[in-house]
Formats: C-alpha cells, sequence, structure tokens
C-alpha cells in the first residue's frame, strides 16, 4: 500500500520561482527514503507539501496524495497525529520550557486522555534515552539533546509518516550517528514510514530502502542505494556528496551493487585497489606568519553564578594567512570562543587581544541575523564588486528573491558573500557548512584557502571533518571547555577515532596517508 504519492507534482512560490517540476513517485509504506540534491533543488519544499500546516504558499499543479487522499483535503486533525516532522534547528520546533512537558504538548494538543499522555511520555522516555533529563529546562540541553526530544515527541502520536529535513545539519558527529540510529529503530522496530531530506549521507543510505536525487525540482534518480553508481553520472556533483566506499568504488570505475558502509569498503576488492593506489600530498609546513591578528588568553567564561563554566582556561591564536578549524560535541564551547574572539563576549578572566585597526566579521550558526534588507541584490549592491561576488556564490539568479524565502545553503551563500564584500581581516565562521550540499562545501573549502592565501585569518567552528581536514592549517578540539588537542590536520585526524574523516576509517590499515577524497589535504 502507498502512503506518499505523487503525480506529475509542480510547485512555484508566488514569486514565480519553480520548486518543483512534474515529479511523480510512489512510497509504500514501511519504507525508509532518503532525498538528497544541491541546496535550493526542492527537497524542503517537497517535504513541506507532504504535511498540511507546513506547506508552503504557491501554485501547485498535479497530484500529492497521503494513503490515496489529496494531500490538501486530508483533516488537520489526522495530518497533526498521522504526520510527524523534525525540522532542521533544533530550537525551531521546542515550544515548552521542559523536557517532560515538550513529550507531553504534542499529545495534550489533540486531546489525549492524561493516563494515556503519562504513559506515552514515560515510553518515549525510556525509548530514546531521555530518562536522565527528562525533569531538566530545554534550554540546559545540547544540540543533540534538542534534536533527539523532537524526534521523540514527534514519535509520541505514533505517525505513520515522519518527514525530517535535514535533521542533523547542527548536530556534531557521535550526536548524529545516535540521532540516525534513533531514526532507524523507529523505521524498524515499528514500521514507521521515514523520508528524510539530507546532505549527510554516509550513515544514512547504509539503511536506507531507496534513495531519490533531486536536481532543479525534477528526481534524477530513484532507486536502491547500491544502484546509485549506475544512476548517477560518474562526474555529477551528487557524486562528492555519496559515502566514501560509494565515491572511491565510482573512482575505481565500479558498477553494480555497489559498497555502501565503511565496513563494506574495506572489504571490497576494487575499493581497497583503489585506496592502495592513492597518493596524498600533505602539506609539510605552516604558511609563513609572524603577525597574529587575535590572542585569547586563558579564557574563563560562565553564563549565569550557578551555571558551569563554558570555557575554561582557553587559549588560542588567531595567525594572519591561516586557517585555524575548531571541532568539539555540541555544547563544548565551540561558539562562545568564536564570540570572545569577535569581541561579542567578555570573559569572567584571561583576555582577548585584537591586532589594532583590523576588520572582523563574524558569521552566526543562523544567518538570517545579520540580513537587513528585503532581496538578496540589496543586501550586496552597496559593496563594490558585488556583481562579481554574486557569481562567485551561485547567487546571480536569486537577487530578487528576500533572503529569508532562500534554502538553508542559499541563505549560508549570501551571508558568507556580504562578509566577503567587507574584506575582513578575520573572518569568524559558524558552522558554515550547515544546509549546504556536497559541491558547495567543496567550492568553499577552496574559497576559505584564496582568503587565506591574500592575508586574511579563518577561525572556523564545524562539525564537518572533511571541510577541516582539507581546508585547514590548524586544527583543534575543544572538549568540556578547553583545547585537549591541536595539531595540522593529517596528525590530528590520524589519531583521532570518532572525531576523524570518513576516508580515514576507510583507509586505516590500507594507505595511512589518506584523510580526505575530494577537498584536498
Amino acid at each position: 500500500m502507498s502512503i506518499v504519492s505523487a503525480k506529475e507534482l509542480s510547485f512555484s512560490y508566488p514569486d514565480g520561482r519553480k520548486a518543483l517540476d512534474k515529479i511523480s513517485f510512489d512510497i509504500p509504506e514501511g519504507s525508509f527514503v532518503t532525498v538528497c540534491g544541491v541546496s535550493g533543488c526542492g527537497k524542503s519544499t517537497l517535504l513541506r507539501l507532504m504535511k498540511q500546516g507546513l506547506a508552503p504558499h504557491g501554485k501547485i499543479s498535479g497530484v500529492l496524495q497521503y494513503c490515496g487522499t489529496d494531500s490538501s483535503l486530508v483533516p488537520l486533525e489526522d495530518a497533526a497525529r498521522d504526520i510527524g516532522f523534525v525540522m532542521q534547528d533544533p530550537e525551531s520546533q521546542i515550544v515548552t520550557d521542559k523536557v517532560w512537558h515538550e513529550l507531553a504538548f504534542s499529545l495534550e494538543s489533540v486531546g489525549l486522555p492524561s493516563d494515556e499522555i503519562r504513559r506515552r511520555v514515560g515510553e518515549m522516555a525510556s525509548y530514546f534515552g531521555l530518562e536522565n533529563v527528562f525533569e531538566r529546562d530545554v534550554a540546559s540541553l545540547s544540540g543533540g539533546q534538542k534534536q533527539l526530544l523532537n524526534l521523540a515527541s514527534a514519535a509520541a502520536l505514533h505517525p505513520k509518516l515522519l518527514l525530517l529535513d535535514e535533521p542533523t545539519s547542527q548536530l556534531d558527529p557521535i550526536a548524529a550517528n545516535s540521532f540516525i540510529d534513533a531514526v532507524s529503530r523507529l523505521n524498524r522496530d515499528f514500521g514507521v514510514t521515514i523520508i528524510i531530506a539530507e546532505h549527510r549521507l554516509e550513515e544514512l543510505l547504509y539503511i536506507s530502502d531507496r534513495v531519490m536525487v533531486m536536481e532543479h525540482g525534477r528526481i534524477i534518480a530513484d532507486c536502491s542505494p547500491r544502484e546509485i553508481c549506475t544512476k548517477l553520472p560518474k562526474d555529477h556533483e551528487m557524486m562528492s556528496a555519496m559515502p566514501v566506499s560509494v565515491r572511491v568504488y565510482s573512482m575505481g570505475g565500479g558498477n553494480g551493487n555497489c559498497p555502501l558502509s565503511v565496513r563494506e569498503g574495506r572489504t571490497d576488492e576494487l575499493c581497497r585497489r583503489v585506496v592502495e593506489g592513492m597518493k596524498a600530498d600533505h602539506p609539510l609546513g605552516l604558511p609563513e606568519t609572524s603577525e597574529v591578528l587575535i590572542s585569547a588568553h586563558r579564557l574563563w567564561v560562565s553564563y549565569g553564578r550557578n551555571t558551569p563554566d563554558v570555557l575554561k582556561d582557553t587559549s588560542l591564536e588567531v595567525m594572519r594567512g591561516r586557517i585555524y578549524a575548531v571541532l568539539g560535541g555540541n555544547g563544548s564551547g565551540k561558539t562562545t570562543l568564536l564570540k570572545c574572539l569577535a569581541g561579542m563576549i567578555k570573559p569572567l578572566s584571561g583576555s582577548v587581544k585584537q591586532k589594532k585597526n583590523i576588520v572582523c566579521a563574524y558569521l552566526p550558526q543562523n544567518p538570517c541575523e545579520i540580513f537587513t534588507e528585503d532581496t538578496v541584490k540589496e543586501e550586496l549592491f552597496r559593496f563594490s564588486g558585488w556583481e562579481d561576488m554574486a557569481e562567485r556564490f551561485a547567487l546571480t539568479g536569486l537577487l530578487d528573491s528576500h533572503p529569508y524565502d532562500l534554502s538553508g545553503g542559499e541563505r549560508q551563500r549570501l551571508a558568507l558573500a556580504k562578509l566577503l564584500l567587507k574584506n575582513p581581516d578575520v573572518l569568524l565562521l559558524d558552522e558554515p557548512t550547515k544546509g549546504i550540499d556536497a559541491c558547495a562545501k567543496t567550492k568553499l573549502g577552496g574559497y576559505l584557502k584564496s582568503i587565506a592565501d591574500s592575508g586574511a585569518a579563518v577561525v572556523l567552528v564545524t562539525h564537518d571533518t572533511e571541510l577541516a581536514a582539507g581546508c585547514a592549517d590548524i586544527c583543534g578540539l575543544l572538549f568540556n571547555g578547553e583545547i585537549v588537542s591541536e595539531g595540522r590536520p593529517y596528525g590530528f585526524f590520524s589519531e583521532n577515532y570518532f572525531y576523524t574523516t570518513p576516508a580515514r576509517r576507510l583507509a586505516k590499515g590500507i594507505n595511512d596517508n589518506i584523510i580526505t577524497l575530494d577537498i584536498g589535504g
């Protein structure tokens, strides 16, 4: 039985932008489907059209059905109960102050009896491992815990269909794996149909029944994940988003069923041959510089008298011409450190010294915070060279759009373009790959290198190990408020076990020179 189906489905936004272009599919009940594609390809629009209350305004044609009924005619109460939705930003769905109340809120909204609510809340807290935080304030949770809470809240309604729109984009690698494991269990243990739109495919394709690749509002591949090498051209930009085993298999000319996980890649004869023959060029020295633009010395930061210290005796130097990547789990203090360097937070003790007259540009996790105008063009045109910058960041076709109407990846590109037009001496970036596709991420790595080569300094807070491995000069691991490990990318990622790259996990013991495939390194 089909739970969701579409026939010749098209959708355009009020400004005329076409998001979906005559797409057709049929998803059986109980499936696990991953939808992927470059930023702005229509993934989020498609998922939101499936959920009443979240469907965007615009012109729709063709057919979209839920359980055989036109999706727009599904009663709102049925849609609220049967179709769960988890968004990209963990904060955007949370509406109450306590964990237990957040779990109960959706159940109260559909009018379930008190006894039933208590039973389901207790069951969900146990199933998702939230007992230890059950009575805590939601604000005290890490990003990973908040996203798991959003998933548990959606699951408490016992949905038939669960839609997830880039739910791991703001999570560190360990939290992202835990979240995906929880989603997989819902599908495996209860038969909940999963449709997930993601850029992060390393852990997803192995557990998916099906992958749908979108491009310019169309579905260009719809197949089993193991068939993706035969369905996508080897030079297609979406190949760079595939799991490392798929990419290596494709590089070797493989066809047919491809390996999907690191384990399968390590035992596949073709993958092993390709990895053994790879050569990596690891820079032996750092870019020459003697100029410190920002120095942070023994920083201690806390957000309240009775709260734990966020930063503990942390020191860091930002050098001209170098890229410093800060990695670490959600809640480890990365954003706080970045804000201290920018002068936005004053530490309890310690000091931050900036070189006189330098220009510092800060990109927050939410790029909308730096938008002030009604169109993309108005955000950029006051700066000289804006047209070249718009072309460089693939914004020329979006100039008349409102920044808030852009996809997550398009907003990130616009924010970065706006900051670079100020010609900063120091660029402070908080999760710049959030919501952007693998191809854009590769380009971003190149941009950051060129910025550093021009004499600026970059501090990059990221969960993206591949980006850090490919473009950073120095990597530091922030844990519990302290930088506990620091080094050049090759040594840093070779020594780490969890905070390392998929390529390193695949190549370890086969070719120990390899830490990444695409972004340099």
